[in-house]
């Protein structure tokens, strides 16, 4: 049955971590992460279960994002990010695995490739946010009101701005999206998502280095490649040209899409990513 998986959970620190397995074990595991955006695991649905005809295909729900739970510490910090994909890892028992991030979960791959390059096989950004400033991983942003809306409609039409996620033009999308509370649909996402500096007994953790994010692309040492949208908003000239002088060893793959390449391009993706797993 096309698009079959199952769904399971997994505690890491103070959350609960929703995910979803395609496939069975096979060749190198796949984990995808989805963007920061108004994205979840769902949004990977047909991906995932492409990739995964010869392999198992995860993708969970980020800490306060659609199923899975939201931080009573409001820990969503780099730290807690990349314990939520070693916590992932360890439950499905893989040793290693090719990890793929969608948009704002760019950075925090790249991270992940940097601090545990023994589990990256290889490494595939999609339409990563590049140019983040400083503050996207380090800042504080907390007591955020919830994100309601009157009507599935009214969110819809919100989200019709240039390079919209996919919730805007799908009307099933986006009742996945939201959950009904009295003042109407709330989208599922913490508020505060980010938030990086976590509050109570969490912020005196020792915490691992933050770094630059173009300094950390250039520690990593597994295989790379970026696949973007022709018509994302997120790689302007100067982002492109600033690849190509600086990391000419990764590779680019343009796809006809805006920023939603799982949604407006998914056969594209889906052959990309293939062509550059193979062997794997």
């Amino acid at each position: 049955m096309a698009n079959e998986h199952r769904t399971a959970r997994v505690n890491s620190g103070d959350v609960s971590l929703f995910y979803r397995v395609f496939g069975k074990p096979g060749a190198m595991p796949i984990l995808i992460l989805h963007g920061s955006n108004y994205y979840d695991s769902v949004d990977w649905i047909e991906v995932a279960s492409a990739l995964a005809t010869d392999r198992e295909v995860v993708t969970p729900d980020r800490r306060g994002w659609g199923e899975s739970t939201w931080s009573p510490s409001k820990d969503n910090s780099l730290d807690a990010l990349l314990d939520d994909m070693l916590a992932v890892i360890r439950v499905m028992k893989w040793s290693k695995a090719i990890v793929m991030g969608h948009s704002g979960a760019g950075p925090t791959i790249i991270s992940f490739a940097v601090n545990f390059p023994q589990m990256t096989e290889k490494l595939i950004l999609v339409d990563s946010q590049m140019n983040r400033e400083e503050g996207a991983r380090t800042g504080k942003s907390i007591g955020n009101p919830p994100i309601i809306f009157e009507s599935v409609e009214a969110a819809m039409a919100k989200h019709k701005f240039s390079n919209p996620p996919r919730l805007a033009w799908d009307r099933k999308r986006a009742e996945q999206a939201f959950v009904k509370v009295d003042q109407g649909f709330m989208l599922k996402r913490d508020p505060d998502g980010s938030n990086r500096q976590p509050i109570g007994e969490g912020a005196s953790l020792p915490r691992r280095p933050v770094r630059e994010m173009w300094e950390e692309l250039g520690m990593v040492k597994v295989p790379t490649v970026i696949v973007r949208g022709n018509r994302s908003s997120r790689y302007p000239a100067e982002t492109i040209e600033r690849l190509t002088k600086n990391y000419p060893h990764i590779p680019q793959a343009v796809v006809d899409a805006e920023h939603d390449v799982a949604g407006q391009a998914p056969d594209a993706l889906i052959a990309h990513v293939r062509k550059f797993i193979a062997g794997s």
